[in-house]
């Protein structure tokens, strides 16, 4: 697990930028070249070594998804592969030389021929390795992707919150979850809505300085999310409603929220993603006194696929 929490913090510093590349004409091979893609991406944040070890410890993975392919989607994503190393100059060893051993320059070219090892290893063990219980498809959609499919996303974690109340300002500490559904559309885009409670403990201070006694404060926000999925990481934008409740008068007061995360996800488990995200917003909530919070929070998350 430590070392898939650092994959994950790596694939959001380095690879956020990356939005993906060109992909087969047909929908299953292109299914199955984005599966391999996400794999070999997250075994390379963790450090890709020596490539017959890392297509060892990546195949399991990979043939839960190659199984459920066409010896004809294989061969055809196989025949594309080709195509893209050699018009990008492949192979790597040849074409790291002649960009003077920098292995930045080669970053695409690495990764096509990592996918292709895994393809290739896939493709060998397949008739003897596949579960007898998995069944090939024509339409395979792919098991490692969220592409035009509905799901669940559960999230929770903690949260450090910056209060402002009539030129007060004060530091305090909560924690929320939330439950989301949505689909993906496409091969980026991501629809989310649901529910999002949090609770946060405060001492809070006077115009003089002075703290009071324990406050806790419950916040209920509807959040509609737009998610846009890379090849392991994404970002996303947020806006909704916020119901805010103290226990001083258990009055409701009512406001919006808005919020921004960028977050990462593991390769799939049965059918959930596991990851995690970092998100920052900001409330307006209209009190007699308005009051303005900016949370920032980590959170684990977990997609599950319907």
């Amino acid at each position: 697990m430590l070392a898939q929490t650092l994959a994950l913090m790596l694939t959001l510093m380095l690879g956020l930028s990356a939005c993906g590349g060109a992909l087969p004409s047909s929908p299953s091979s292109a299914a199955l070249h984005r599966d391999l893609e996400r794999l070999v991406g997250l075994a390379d944040a963790e450090g890709w070594s020596i490539d017959r070890v890392e297509v060892q410890e990546v195949e399991p993975a990979a043939l839960m998804s190659l199984c459920r392919t066409t010896e004809e989607s294989r061969s055809q994503l196989l025949s594309w592969l080709d195509s893209r190393i050699e018009a990008l100059g492949g192979p790597p060893a040849l074409a790291y030389e002649r960009h003077g051993r920098d292995l930045g320059a080669i970053d695409e070219l690495l990764t096509l021929s990592r996918i292709r090892m895994v393809l290739v290893q896939g493709m060998r063990n397949a008739e003897q390795d596949c579960p007898f219980w998995v069944g090939q498809s024509r339409d395979f959609r792919g098991r490692q992707i969220l592409d035009d499919r509905w799901f669940v996303s559960l999230g929770g974690g903690g949260k450090g919150l910056l209060v402002r109340q009539e030129g007060v300002v004060d530091v305090n500490f909560g924690g929320a979850g939330r439950l989301l559904a949505g689909r993906g559309i496409g091969r980026h885009a991501t629809l989310l809505a649901g529910l999002e409670l949090g609770v946060g403990a405060a001492f809070p201070k006077d115009a003089e300085g002075d703290r009071g006694a324990l406050t806790l404060a419950i916040d209920s926000v509807v959040p509609l999310v737009y998610r846009h999925r890379l090849v392991n990481s994404y970002w996303e934008a947020e806006a909704g409603y916020i119901a805010h409740t103290t226990d001083q008068d258990y009055q409701t007061t009512h406001g919006v929220h808005v919020g921004a995360a960028i977050g990462g996800s593991a390769a799939r488990r049965r059918w959930i993603f596991p990851g995690a995200a970092l998100g920052i917003s900001y409330e307006r909530i209209v009190e007699d006194k308005i009051l303005h919070i900016v949370k920032l929070g980590f959170r684990v998350a977990f997609d599950v696929s319907l």
